[in-house]
């Protein structure tokens, strides 16, 4: 991932704050119950953690750039925890994870990794909300991040490693931003 967004973060968080996500939010807060506690795995602009903290949920936002965790406490009033999904050890499970667009830049393996672990992270029947990109190469950008590829064939990988998991919803959407060349894929899990 490089520099990209320790050098790019006041401009990613001012280009992305104000995207529309209310489908997946009416997808996976509904599983949740009220004043549930949520991760916001890969933070960015603050955008999720303020919607959630919001509507009553106690949130954690955790990203790894320094300067984005700089550009959400401006919006976000709740805990920032300045570290990575490989790195971080919460000292408590949560009821809900939101990774929108974050593990799109972990390698397969870290994906799967974090899964085969996921009871570190999150309460038996509690809920996972992902997403990544559809329809892109896997390999380094242009702009020097890498990012995933999200088919159907990780979520059957992410099943496999552990069998506590189950899918709740699967679906795809396009670019809230209007960008094209790719379409969303949206995945929610169960934690049995």
């Amino acid at each position: 991932m490089g520099d990209y967004y320790e050098n790019n973060a006041k401009r990613y968080a001012e280009e992305t704050f104000s995207a529309d996500m209310s489908e997946q939010y009416g997808r996976f807060l509904p599983l949740l119950r009220e004043q549930a506690r949520i991760l916001d795995v890969g933070s960015g602009s603050g955008r999720d953690a303020c919607y959630f903290q919001d509507q009553g949920y106690k949130v954690t936002a955790l990203e790894p750039s320094k300067n984005l965790c700089m550009e959400i406490r401006k919006v976000f009033s709740g805990e920032i925890v300045c570290s990575d999904i490989q790195s971080y050890q919460p000292e408590e499970r949560y009821d809900g994870i939101w990774a929108c667009a974050s593990f799109l830049h972990l390698r397969e393996k870290e994906v799967l990794r974090f899964f085969e672990k996921l009871d570190l992270y999150l309460k038996d029947n509690g809920i996972l909300y992902l997403s990544g990109k559809n329809g892109i190469p896997t390999g380094e950008a242009a702009d020097g991040r890498y990012f995933l590829e999200f088919t159907e064939e990780l979520v059957e990988k992410i099943l496999a490693v552990n069998d506590r998991v189950r899918i709740e919803g699967l679906w795809y959407t396009g670019d809230v931003n209007g960008r094209e060349g790719f379409r969303w894929m949206n995945v929610i899990f169960k934690m049995l």
